[in-house]
């Protein structure tokens, strides 16, 4: 098992359009398939409070946007679902053997990819496609991931509770900020609980899959 970071920039997409145009940061929470070509992102857009209607102004008015969808607005923070109808890049990784643990903007346009994936080849398939669509992409970092790597008690209740309450369904039965007043945490701090907790599932999936083989 190996845990990926890639970095890139991915043309007239509008997470790397957005933040060079304002201060904001995006990560992606959950993405799933959109049609044959797009996909349909879970968001947290966090910068100042004044500019986020022009944010969502300029990331409806991206061409390959088809719909957004605003479900939770709190101050210098927006939390919503953003319809992307073709992105070949983003199909990628819903169309490839990986788990996408996160998605993060960084400057100069570039979005960071967090990967969980088995093979080696599976990697250098994902890197060959962007080179072949003429992506700027960097592997920022490769480290093995040891089977015995666990949640703490507290981290294993909170997955739980987000599993049973539907946080994990789609589309979602709870919100990340309810989860987070339940357990009197952050919604950032939740959110990087839950990335824990989906890492240690993906960890114990591939491990039932090699030993059913």
């Amino acid at each position: 098992m190996m845990e990926a970071v890639i970095s890139l920039k991915i043309p007239k997409n509008w997470m790397s359009e957005i933040p060079e145009k304002h201060p904001v940061s995006i990560k992606v929470i959950e993405r799933v398939p959109y049609s044959d070509r797009g996909v349909k992102d879970l968001v947290e857009i966090s910068g100042p409070q004044d500019i986020m209607e022009e944010v969502l102004k300029d990331i409806r008015k991206n061409p390959l946007v088809s719909k957004v969808d605003t479900t939770i607005t709190e101050k210098g923070k927006v939390i919503g679902a953003v319809t992307t109808s073709r992105c070949d890049i983003c199909r990628i990784l819903t169309d490839s053997d990986v788990f996408l643990i996160s998605a993060e903007t960084k400057s100069g346009g570039k979005v960071e990819w967090t990967l969980v994936l088995s093979e080696k080849e599976v990697l250098k398939g994902i890197l060959d496609h962007l080179k072949s669509k003429s992506v700027e992409a960097e592997l920022i970092k490769l480290t093995k991931i040891d089977d015995k790597e666990s949640l703490t008690d507290r981290q294993d209740k909170i997955t739980h509770v987000a599993f049973d309450r539907g946080y994990f369904d789609y589309p979602k039965r709870i919100s990340l900020r309810e989860l987070a007043r339940m357990f009197e945490v952050s919604p950032s701090t939740l959110s990087e609980i839950l990335r824990k907790g989906q890492r240690k599932i993906v960890l114990d999936y591939f491990k039932k899959q090699r030993h059913s083989i």
